[in-house]
């Protein structure tokens, strides 16, 4: 009886730690870009994004800003383009029209545009890149040359998805190994069963967050969107491991699917968050 109480205590303990940090309305990933100026001329500028649909969220107060510099990234608005932090976004947009602390503007939460136009202001007079740049990752790096006004280097999306299967791929395999471990599997088959069925649990998922990333990582229940694919998942992995693994029952085999599940959804996607937020600096 002991043994068979121990695992699931293991997977209940596991994802009872983790609850506080899953329950927030607000928890989950934001998107960000990041933007590195280089060949910036001396003294004060301002960069901000240029959009097309600006509405009346208030991201920051222009009194604050010099009118003078504020002005030179209003001189697009006649083309029907409008910076995103002077003029205000439908729901909010974090930045600052200033360099941060380590030269980089950055630019994140749900207000961020999917397209844009970077403009910048400064002593010289202000200027804006003629082609609109358009994210296709969720954390997106980008160089700005002054001089030449244009991106000179973005994120690689094959950089960025690979690290980001990396992040979810890692930790569920560590996790569901203990608990499979803990459930009395031992046999070599198993284990290769175990890698080859998380190995393409995972493809699967992150072919679907890349299709839809976007609006997913935004989303303000984040967690509970990714039970959309986590159900799948779960179900696949049900099936396969009842009918698949050697050692012991079918009923301690779906026992150990459902409890590996819980506890890598519940844990599995914190190192995503923190992982592919590095190729953003």
């Amino acid at each position: 009886m002991k043994q068979r109480l121990f695992p699931a205590l293991a997977c209940i303990l596991l994802c009872l730690a983790v609850l506080p940090g899953t329950a927030s309305a607000d928890s989950g990933p934001k998107p960000a870009v990041t933007i590195q100026v280089v060949n910036a001329p001396a003294g004060t500028y301002y960069l901000d994004l240029l959009i097309t649909d600006p509405d009346d969220y208030p991201n920051i107060d222009p009194v604050d800003y010099d009118p003078a510099l504020i002005a030179g990234l209003k001189s697009w608005e006649d083309e029907g383009w409008y910076p995103a932090l002077v003029e205000g976004t439908g729901v909010p947009l974090f930045g600052e029209l200033t360099p941060g602390a380590d030269g980089t503007h950055r630019f994140t939460y749900h207000g961020l545009p999917d397209t844009f136009r970077i403009a910048v202001s400064g002593p010289g007079g202000a200027q804006a890149t003629d082609e609109p740049f358009t994210r296709t990752v969720f954390y997106t790096h980008l160089v700005y040359d002054w001089e030449t006004n244009t991106i000179t280097s973005a994120t690689s999306p094959a950089g960025f998805y690979g690290l980001q299967f990396l992040s979810t791929l890692v930790p569920t395999l560590i996790i569901e190994g203990i608990l499979l471990w803990l459930f009395g599997f031992r046999a070599k088959r198993d284990w290769l069963v175990f890698l080859l069925v998380n190995l393409a649990t995972q493809a699967g998922l992150h072919l679907w967050i890349a299709a839809d990333l976007v609006s997913v990582g935004a989303h303000p229940l984040y967690y509970l969107v990714l039970i959309v694919a986590e159900v799948p998942i779960l179900l696949v992995e049900l099936a396969v491991y009842a009918f698949l693994l050697q050692e012991h029952g079918r009923l301690r085999r779906a026992a150990y699917a459902a409890c590996a599940n819980i506890a890598s959804y519940a844990l599995g996607y914190f190192p995503l968050h923190w992982a592919v937020e590095f190729l953003s600096h």
